[in-house]
């Protein structure tokens, strides 16, 4: 799905609400029975508190980030890395992200419940200050002088005022080879933080889905899906934009198409397969015009709200919402999900009897 401007959805509500009956006329021409459907969200997202991450940085040119928050397609891989390149001033494929090995790792949570980049974020902050802390104790020696004359950027600790500096690969080579460093000091240059977080985060958002209805089958077409989702400070913004588009599509597929049928006297799952349980294809979904809202999280240190839950919350209200509203013609008020062409084609035949 492409990320578009939404510029019907920006006007005033009037002009958009004129421009919403033009569109319901013509479809109305066409034997079609057009609905809209608007819903605002408020999400809450908590999940496992604690976390834990460590970055390790190796002479060869290499930052290790052990985390415990496994991806399951959201690419923490991308933007845990890009949290690194931001804080310790190296190149992004210089990092190397280890998710969830229990070899390595003692304390991770997973990635449910909007924590991944909510709570990974804390850690890897923390763990980078502290691994500055260190190196710049380690720089002190290297360059003969005092912390407080030392200042640490773009990967470099640099006396102020002059070009004499050490990189951060120099000074984890130091820490494993100079035997005049304090103990403390000595071995590999590495720092964690393993951290329990029991404030939530909430994202919240708004969104539009306008639909049209077949009253001769009960099939239910999408034509236009637009949101707008405050995510706090986005990382990565086409990562995002792709987890609202995911979400979107789940939810879309619960409100018109999935359904568990179980056996009623054995309990047997009937839709045991994809064969017998439907999920949305691309040519069930429109081209959504989706938008970011960046308003700071005053519940996160770094401002971060989750992004991973925007679509799924929001688009089972408003998908049924606007297949209500094209009903709503014939005196439909109310469908059960999933809204299916033969619950919808059921709904139209009963609300036509006498």
């Amino acid at each position: 799905m492409a990320i578009t401007s939404a510029p019907w959805i920006w006007r005033s509500s009037s002009a958009t609400g004129r421009r919403f009956k033009k569109r319901r006329r013509e479809a109305r021409k066409r034997g079609q029975y057009r609905g809209i459907g608007v819903g605002t969200y408020v999400d809450i997202s908590t999940g496992v508190p604690r976390e834990k991450a460590e970055l390790i940085v190796l002479p060869e040119g290499v930052v290790e980030l052990v985390i415990g928050v496994v991806s399951q397609g959201q690419g923490h891989e991308t933007s845990f890395a890009q949290l690194v390149t931001e804080w310790l001033g190296v190149p992004i494929d210089v990092v190397r992200v280890i998710a969830g090995d229990t070899d390595r790792v003692t304390v991770g949570g997973g990635a449910h419940s909007g924590r991944g980049m909510r709570l990974g974020s804390i850690v890897i902050k923390k763990s980078s200050d502290r691994l500055i802390e260190k190196g710049l104790r380690i720089a002190e020696h290297l360059l003969e002088t005092a912390a407080a004359d030392i200042e640490f950027s773009r990967g470099r600790f640099a006396v102020k005022g002059t070009n004499h500096a050490v990189g951060l690969f120099e000074v984890a080579r130091a820490a494993l080879e100079r035997a005049d460093l304090p103990d403390d000091l000595r071995g590999p240059l590495d720092a964690a933080c393993d951290e329990t977080v029991a404030e939530a985060s909430y994202p919240y958002g708004a969104h539009v889905c306008e639909v049209e209805v077949d009253p001769n089958t009960g099939s239910v077409t999408l034509v236009n899906y637009a949101a707008v989702d405050d995510v706090g400070r986005a990382v990565n913004p086409l990562i995002i934009h792709g987890q609202i588009h995911g979400g979107i599509a789940q939810g879309v597929g619960q409100a018109l198409l999935e359904h568990c049928h179980y056996d009623p006297d054995s309990g047997q799952l009937l839709a045991g397969s994809f064969i017998d349980y439907a999920m949305p294809r691309a040519c069930d979904l429109p081209f959504y015009a989706t938008a970011l809202s960046e308003v700071p999280s005053s519940t996160h240190p770094l401002g971060i709200r989750p992004a991973g839950e925007g679509g799924t919350v929001p688009a089972l209200a408003v998908v049924i919402n606007a297949v209500v509203d094209a009903l709503s013609e014939f005196g439909v008020r109310h469908i059960e999900m999933p809204a299916t062409p033969q619950r919808v084609w059921q709904a139209i035949q009963q609300a036509r009897r006498p």
